[in-house]
């Protein structure tokens, strides 16, 4: 009987760009899509998410996967952040925006510029009207 040829009358495989779940690339997409950071996550919080959720704790895999799946277009990288291609964009929490208030301006000409050293005088309180700084 002669060896089956490389044209195979079985089921085709279907090629899909989602990771498996199984792989460390499918790991890191349900660490992404779990983290919901709207700037993405760093690898040290994917990492810490691995460990604790599949008690993943090879840095040498994560580094691959993230490689690949920038390359693969499955994640994009953004500085050292990282999100999956084609999520909808998480928005930025209203609550981590800094509201910044000028209780007394002072008086005089001169202005800082970059680079310049200026001495502020600031208390820090939260939206209950506790001083958590000053």
């Amino acid at each position: 009987m002669p060896p089956p040829t490389s044209a195979s009358t079985g089921p085709s495989k279907k090629i899909t760009k989602e990771p498996s779940k199984a792989t460390v690339l499918g790991k890191v997409v349900v660490a992404i899509r779990a983290l919901k950071c709207h700037k993405g996550s760093s690898r040290q919080a994917i990492a810490k998410y691995l460990k604790s959720e599949f008690t993943v704790d090879n840095a040498n895999a994560l580094k691959k996967a993230l490689k690949d799946g920038v390359k693969r277009g499955v994640l994009e990288q953004r500085g050292q952040s990282f999100l999956v291609a084609g999520d909808e964009a998480i928005p930025e929490p209203a609550d981590s925006r800094v509201e910044i208030v000028d209780v007394v301006v002072g008086e005089g000409e001169a202005e800082a510029d970059d680079g310049d050293t200026v001495t502020v005088s600031y208390v820090g309180k939260l939206d209950d009207g506790h001083t958590f700084d000053s």
